[in-house]
């Protein structure tokens, strides 16, 4: 996001105008800038006194006439929509003064410490290294937003889709995952998030994390290395993970032991984002066998092929698994 961009967002945020997504951008800035934000809001506070006297004063208008002053491309004085008469015109000098001055501290916060945006595209693993020392490791369609200049008292980064966080060690500093519907909070820990759907799920690796929902503050659940916790309209669910290849994407392995091949097709799909059909005699057979994700799914059911000697064929919608003979059947 450019500068400019975060300069509007503020506008119609103090102008009450701004949507609601565009009040999170605005609520991260706060977030990183607090003491500019409480400056900010004492000088709009004097400028809507002074302004209340003034007819009809477009701040938006004027915000994007500072902003354009500030970065020196053109020298214009701030008009009013409507001419104010003689006598009063020293309160329109007032009003744009207040406006200058704000405004300016804006600028000078989002030149200094812009928002950046990092969005992953389809390449998964697409890591980030925060100011802190902190990495972000992106699975593939998410996108990762922050300020440059982490807050001193926190550090908070907003995500949309699934990430894998290496947090940096910091008690002075809590580091908070804006989730949209959910919000994670650590002090220094290893953990993965993804946002995808409605739910807002974290699977904790090393540490202790705080799952809580953003419109429910009591709605809240901690969790410890190996647990799993689910936000789902704001009701909490936690569990254990009992399997690696939860985290596939971010180890690029997928590791099966004895497991039925009912269980081995759902991660597939899950990894490769395909449907895959078994014919009636083909679920209990067992697998034990590592594939590599950066292989594509013809590659890992080719081997599979090996093991299980079964036919495939690939059709326009799904994959259909048939005329398998295993000898390994772990029917239960």
């Amino acid at each position: 996001m450019q500068n400019q961009d975060i300069n509007t967002l503020l506008a119609k945020h103090f102008n009450g105008e701004a949507l609601p997504e565009e009040q999170d951008i605005v609520a991260l800035w706060i977030a990183s800038n607090p003491q500019e934000y409480k400056r900010l809001q004492a000088l709009i506070t004097q400028t809507d006194q002074a302004a209340s006297r003034i007819p009809e004063f477009d701040l938006e208008n004027s915000w994007n006439k500072i902003d354009t002053q500030i970065r020196g491309k053109q020298n214009k004085t701030i008009k009013l929509v409507e001419r104010a008469p003689q006598r009063r015109l020293w309160m329109s000098v007032a009003a744009a003064l207040f406006l200058v001055t704000s405004f300016g501290l804006i600028y000078y916060s989002s030149y200094y410490n812009p928002l950046i945006t990092v969005t992953s595209g389809n390449l998964a693993n697409k890591r980030v290294t925060l100011e802190d020392g902190s990495i972000v490791s992106l699975n593939a369609n998410t996108t990762l937003k922050y300020f440059k200049h982490l807050s001193s008292d926190k550090r908070q980064v907003r995500l949309e889709g699934e990430a894998f966080f290496e947090v940096t060690k910091n008690p002075a500093r809590p580091f908070i995952v804006d989730a949209g519907k959910g919000e994670i909070k650590v002090l220094g820990t290893s953990f993965n998030v993804n946002t995808g759907s409605d739910k807002v799920e974290v699977i904790v690796k090393t540490g202790k994390v705080q799952l809580s929902s953003t419109t429910k503050r009591d709605v809240k659940v901690t969790l410890l290395p190996g647990n799993r916790g689910i936000l789902n309209n704001n009701q909490l669910e936690k569990d254990s993970v009992l399997s690696e290849n939860e985290l596939s994407w971010k180890t690029g392995r997928l590791v099966f032991k004895n497991e039925q091949l009912a269980n081995v097709v759902k991660t597939l799909e899950t990894t490769y984002h395909r449907k895959i059909i078994l014919d009636s005699n083909a679920s209990s057979c067992a697998v034990t066998a590592t594939f590599f994700t950066n292989k594509s799914l013809d590659s890992v059911l080719d081997e599979l092929k090996l093991i299980l000697k079964f036919n495939y064929e690939v059709k326009k919608d799904y994959i259909l698994i048939h005329n398998l003979a295993c000898e390994n059947d772990n029917r239960q």
